[in-house]
């Protein structure tokens, strides 16, 4: 390949007939001032670039189950020479975070730029609302001129019609293999196809354009309790040369320790199937890490065909994952808790106009890539985003910025048995609230950089969890305070509040 760069929170009902006119009426002017504002002001003024020619291509990335050291030019084993190059040249988040770790509300996230609790989707919830939906990346830029599509797993409920809000929709369901033009595929390599097809019909349009990939990889096959994992036959081989080493904490007494909920939960469940022991253990984490460098490959074809179309000087490339993932940490499986396993995700940027390579330790969310999209589109920015725009970080300015974020998990079926959870993560504290079964975490991230003991029942470290205690109030206040009106409205009617569990998360 050519040198790549030549509380859950339900809504608290009111307590009485007087409170609930109240709330109509206060409902009722909020949606009066939203109906005078249709349209975010923010994303319908176009700025003078709306005309430049100059305006680049946006190349937005996602896989599916990437945790944040799965990246090969930070990992001992694992192969992604396509990532590496980027992130050499462009920027690394080496502190990037979901806000929810589950895919579907992280994706609604990255999408809105606006947390879980605030947009109210995820799985078995109503779909994003409208005014949620006008300020999606996608939908802003198409409003500003550029031609968008979308490619791969989609994974988010929308409100109207998905397939009119971009230009180019090419959505799937999860498999093995798919069909092309009349040739069968790995999925991955079906998904690369359908984007280099959006690549070609736009090549010669003279308009920018916007393009979301996102893999299904390395995510498992769940139906497939055997293999899990799927991948390109090139990659049989790899990693058979090698032992993986432990996961961190992945003995039988850092299991014991854990909650009796946490040890029934789902996440021990799938562990059956994938890491029950060492054997089942190599052959599950080496698929999980063929699947990565099968996504890595197909970046690689991705930016093979921008330079082939004359667009790879123009194209801004972003990669991230939805979720963190355990690989047998604490001898759990999947994702959906408070553990940086779980949160943490890999982030890279690269711009080809601004090639330095940079590493950044400031906190960066799934919540800031729609603002740095629109950003980078040179559109001035929604008020409404909960993200920031990563873009003075891009430019190598030092701009004052977060050291902490909000965190949450309240899609918690029992079908499932996730245990719902809802927390702040400072840069030396986390905390983390089960409140359905009535039990926190404390970790000293700065002492214990694997969360491997709870402080929190330690009489010397109260002051610190009540604080942390205050703060994840208080994040919950915000962010149901910036729902826009119909979440409100349907929140205030108890929408699928069954899918929830019947408390108040604020509510310890």
């Amino acid at each position: 390949m050519r040198d790549l760069f030549t509380r859950l929170r339900l809504h608290r009902e009111p307590n009485n007939h007087t409170n609930k006119i109240k709330f109509a009426l206060l409902l009722s002017l909020g949606v009066l001032a939203s109906a005078c504002q249709v349209t975010d002001k923010a994303t319908t003024q176009p700025n003078d670039s709306d005309n430049s020619a100059s305006r680049p291509n946006i190349l937005f990335i996602l896989g599916d189950d990437h945790r944040w050291d799965l990246i090969g030019k930070y990992h001992p084993i694992v192969k992604t020479p396509t990532l590496d190059k980027l992130a050499d040249q462009g920027v690394f988040f080496n502190k990037a975070f979901v806000t929810t770790p589950i895919c579907g509300a992280s994706r609604a996230s990255i999408l809105t730029g606006l947390t879980e609790r605030t947009n109210d989707h995820s799985f078995h919830r109503p779909p994003v609302t409208e005014e949620d939906m006008a300020i999606t990346y996608p939908v802003v830029l198409k409003q500003h001129g550029y031609t968008t599509g979308f490619v791969g797993k989609f994974g988010v409920e929308t409100s109207g019609n998905i397939e009119q809000r971009f230009d180019y929709f090419k959505r799937s369901k999860m498999k093995k293999t798919d069909i092309h033009n009349g040739v069968e595929r790995p999925q991955t390599y079906h998904f690369v196809e359908l984007a280099k097809d959006f690549i070609e019909q736009n090549k010669n349009s003279g308009q920018p354009w916007s393009l979301s990939v996102s893999f299904w990889n390395p995510h498992a096959l769940d139906k497939d309790k055997v293999d899990q994992y799927h991948y390109p036959a090139e990659f049989d081989a790899y990693y058979n040369d090698v032992t993986i080493p432990p996961a961190p904490l992945s003995s039988t007494e850092y299991f014991e320790s854990l909650p009796e909920f946490l040890q029934t939960s789902l996440g021990r469940k799938r562990w059956e199937y994938r890491y029950k022991n060492d054997a089942l253990y190599q052959k599950m984490v080496k698929r999980h890490y063929r699947a990565v460098s099968a996504v890595d490959r197909g970046i690689g074809m991705l930016y093979d065909k921008l330079v082939e179309a004359g667009m790879a000087e123009n194209t801004i490339i972003i990669y991230t994952g939805d979720n963190g993932y355990s690989l047998n940490n604490r001898q759990l499986a999947g994702k959906w808790f408070g553990w940086d396993e779980d949160l943490r995700v890999p982030l890279i940027i690269f711009d080809p106009r601004n090639p330095k390579g940079q590493v950044r330790d400031e906190i960066a969310l799934n919540i800031d890539i729609a603002p740095t999209i629109v950003d980078l589109a040179g559109i001035t920015l929604s008020e409404r985003y909960q993200g920031k725009s990563l873009k003075p970080i891009m430019a190598g300015d030092t701009p004052k910025w977060r050291s902490e974020f909000f965190f949450e998990h309240l899609f918690s079926p029992k079908v499932f048995n996730i245990p719902p959870t809802v927390g702040v993560r400072t840069e030396e504290w986390k905390y983390v609230r089960y409140y359905r079964h009535q039990h926190e975490q404390l970790y000293h991230l700065a002492s214990d950089p694997n969360e491997a003991i709870n402080l929190a029942s330690s009489k010397q470290h109260q002051d610190v969890l009540n604080g942390l205690r205050k703060k994840t109030d208080a994040y919950i206040d915000q962010y149901e305070a910036e729902r826009n009106p119909s979440v409100k409205q349907r929140a205030f009617d108890g929408i699928k509040k069954t899918d929830f569990v019947n408390s108040d998360s604020k509510n310890y």
